[in-house]
């Protein structure tokens, strides 16, 4: 190589390293969970204020960058937390889907706080959603692809694919005339032969009435050549059974010219206790056969297949907002060759409705849509980087197209991660592969997040710390690691923390202590921080509060970070001759580099539920810098010293249940903790968490949810309080309105009302709570 050349090599990585070391090095924050508070009533989302307010906070907390919601309007409108996205360029400044404002606040809000957080030297990152978009019967269309697509029970050059969700389309015979119809429900690619897996809601409209929650059950005789059943009254419901290889048939009188409306359900009986419960709806029912007089007019074009995939929006005026609109040949499947591919376990799987309408990202209109719009977000609103939702759901070539359209921030690409929900070859090939087509992504570490959950929530008899040497994507000794550049590691987020079950309720700073000081990009999750309580979303009454004292362990773990650190790592319990061995079933030691102007750190975690506990490691195994005669200090208690023995060896030791971070004598810098967290708190007539005015916070429980008529809702304070109920649809729509009172149970009833999802909103004085129901 010329001196020329290396010379010119030597620039190009020096230019490289910066991107890279702060991508790593700089500590960001999920700032948002499930259901954030808002006032639904007025409509009013505070999120973004309330983000923009804790910015200083932030700042000196040592976080560098926040990852906030979807910033668009969702199909279900003030309640939506961005993921059922509607308008991508609506970012709370038009009157869409029930509301101006998003569930997080304004656009005005946003700017604002995007602004307050860039003066603090944030970086924001917003949540991006580029695999779906939501809609509701407003966007109602004739789909003739679906129609072939459901009348080929899903086959495509002989290969059976996954149907078209049988809920999801409306058959409409366009302008009956007066007579009778018979309409034969066939089914298709059901679950199985048993009888009562193959069940079905049958409703049908042919009179104007709309539909109502009136049934009946279907009877036999009733397979056609002359046995059918006389549909009891339009917009009545009929549940029925599809036999093996048999049909059923219903005969309608139109007594004036209309259309008819046909819609279907898929559905199953559970024995005990009996319930006629919803099922998967790629079971696949359709009305093959209609008949009037000797014309079957499901072969003609009179029957139409109708799916919300017609959507126009409100026109765009500001500054580089686009104007377009989606048909249904930009979702899958897009035309009579097209098909939908199954959810399958962590593979990629493009072609997939696995959130509402599936996004043809093949087509070069949906990309250079969506390419635009990113460099909108970037350039137009602020955004630093983003979050991937999802990227799973379409091809690695799409999202590296998307990323290598973005406009550079500062000369580099800006900091991209995905959310691929995975095992760990499958999060690497899907970072490699992004990377092959020239675009630089991370990886959040979900294999990690199962080993620090198992650690935390465990015990020391029941967590061996030994295996954590290998945990994640980072140290993955079985040919899928990934470098600490490539990785976003964290403890929860908004999906975890939404369901209970995947939680971790305890010794959170012990998972803390493992990724703010190893490699890996760490991500604090908001709750955890500010110490608002975790509520599941499928039942209310399981809760967690984080440890009120980790924000201090927060803070000074991330101290400790931009402090000390910032190199490799090497395990000590694994490869420093541990003694004694058995210890290290219980402790975690590692040393990690340093950052240029000071050592590194050595590491210790320990899990023993009641002993502080430590062991004998070399603190300089091969290709480290030695440490022999050294005295090293714990950094946030300098009465705590470990010297270094001559032949390298050292005696380090944690709490129980806790960290230490050990430092050169002569290099420890001194702690001072910048201020405490800050619970969330937002203005008068706003949702909060925490307790402000003397207010607790209320116990939620509601039962049976899914519900078939009656719901059953208790709210538990310490004191009575008068509660008001309101019930509101997807299109947010009051449908009920009910008084309650805190600490007795209070009984609705919704059998009125059809089957779907409905908001349930109980006000509490200015406090206000929101659940989602499924009525069945």
């Amino acid at each position: 190589m010329t001196t020329r050349n290396l010379l010119t090599t030597l620039l190009l990585l020096a230019a490289l390293l910066p991107a890279r070391v702060w991508a790593q090095n700089d500590v960001m924050m999920q700032g948002f969970y499930w259901d954030v508070p808002v006032d639904a009533v007025a409509k009013n989302g505070s999120w973004w204020t309330n983000l923009k307010n804790k910015s200083t906070v932030l700042k000196n907390a040592g976080i560098k960058g926040i990852w906030v919601p979807s910033p668009a309007k969702g199909n279900f409108g003030i309640y939506d937390m961005g993921y059922g996205i509607f308008d991508p360029y609506d970012l709370g400044n038009y009157n869409q889907k029930g509301t101006v404002e998003t569930r997080f606040g304004s656009r005005t809000e946003l700017e604002q706080m995007i602004s307050t957080l860039h003066t603090d030297g944030i970086d924001v990152y917003a949540d991006i959603v580029l695999n779906h978009l939501y809609t509701g019967d407003a966007e109602d269309q004739s789909n003739p692809a679906v129609k072939q697509y459901v009348f080929d029970q899903a086959f495509r050059n002989g290969q059976q694919y996954s149907p078209y969700p049988t809920n999801e389309i409306k058959w409409v015979i366009k302008n009956a005339a007066p007579g009778d119809y018979y309409i034969q429900i066939h089914g298709y690619h059901l679950a199985s032969t048993a009888k009562v897996e193959r069940g079905y809601d049958l409703q049908i409209d042919y009179a104007g009435t709309g539909f109502n929650s009136t049934f009946s059950w279907e009877s036999e005789p009733n397979n056609g050549s002359g046995n059918f059943n006389v549909f009891p009254a339009s917009g009545n419901t009929v549940r029925g059974h599809v036999e093996v290889n048999d049909f059923d048939e219903f005969k309608i009188t139109v007594a004036s010219t209309r259309d008819v409306i046909i819609r279907l359900t898929a559905r199953r009986e559970i024995a005990s206790p009996w319930e006629w419960a919803w099922a998967d709806q790629t079971n696949g029912y359709y009305p093959k056969f209609i008949w009037s007089g000797s014309t079957n007019i499901a072969a003609t074009t009179q029957l139409e297949a109708h799916t919300n995939t017609n959507i126009n929006y409100v026109n765009h005026t500001g500054t580089g907002e686009a104007n377009f609109s989606w048909g249904y040949g930009d979702f899958h499947p897009v035309n009579n060759t097209d098909w939908l591919g199954y959810p399958g376990s962590d593979e990629i799987i493009t072609n997939t409705k696995f959130f509402g309408n599936d996004l043809n990202t093949f087509s070069t209109t949906v990309r250079q849509r969506y390419q635009a719009w990113g460099v909108w977000l970037a350039n137009q609103i602020g955004f630093d980087g983003f979050r991937l939702d999802f990227v799973r759901g379409f091809q690695e070539e799409y999202v590296a197209a998307w990323v290598n359209n973005l406009p550079l921030k500062s000369g580099s690409q800006r900091f991209i991660v995905g959310e691929y929900w995975g095992a760990d070859y499958r999060i690497k090939n899907w970072v490699n592969a992004v990377a092959s087509y020239g675009a630089d992504v991370d990886g959040f570490d979900f294999p990690l997040k199962s080993s620090l959950t198992g650690m935390c929530n465990g015990n020391g008899s029941g967590f061996d710390m030994r295996w954590l040497n290998h945990a994640g994507m980072v140290r993955n000794s079985g040919g899928n690691a990934l470098p600490g550049t490539s990785v976003v590691t964290w403890l929860d987020n908004h999906d975890t923390g939404k369901e209970h079950d995947k939680w971790i309720t305890k010794d959170w700073k012990m998972g803390y202590a493992y990724i703010l000081t190893h490699e890996g990009r760490p991500c604090v999750f908001y709750n955890h921080y500010f110490g608002d309580v975790m509520v599941d979303a499928h039942n209310a009454a399981l809760t967690v509060t984080p440890d009120p004292n980790l924000g201090l362990d927060l803070r000074k773990l991330m101290f400790a970070r931009r402090t000390y650190l910032g190199g490799t790592l090497t395990v000590l319990s694994e490869v420093g001759n541990p003694y004694p061995s058995a210890d290290a079933y219980n402790v975690y030691v590692a040393r990690r580099a340093g950052n240029g102007t000071k050592s590194g750190a050595i590491v210790v975690i320990n899990n023993h539920d009641t002993q502080t506990k430590g062991l004998w490691v070399d603190s300089s195994p091969a290709g480290w810098a030695s440490w022999s005669g050294q005295t090293l200090v714990n950094a946030f208690n300098t009465a705590q010293t470990a010297v270094v023995q001559a032949d390298g060896r050292v005696y380090v030791s944690a709490p129980p249940r806790g960290y230490a971070v050990y430092v050169k004598q002569s290099e420890v810098v001194s702690y001072t903790d910048p201020g405490a967290r800050l619970r969330t708190n937002v203005s008068s007539g706003e949702e909060f968490s925490g307790e402000p005015d003397g207010m607790f916070e209320p116990e939620f429980k509601i039962w049976s949810n899914p519900v078939k008529s009656k719901l059953n809702v208790l709210i538990a304070l310490p004191r009575n309080e008068a509660v008001q109920l309101e019930f509101l649809n997807v299109k947010g729509e009051r449908v009920l309105q009910q008084a309650a009172q805190t600490n007795r149970s209070t009984e609705v009833d919704l059998s009125p009302f059809p089957a779907g999802e409905y908001i349930l909103r109980a006000a509490i004085g200015r406090v206000v709570r929101t659940r989602k129901i499924i009525k069945e």
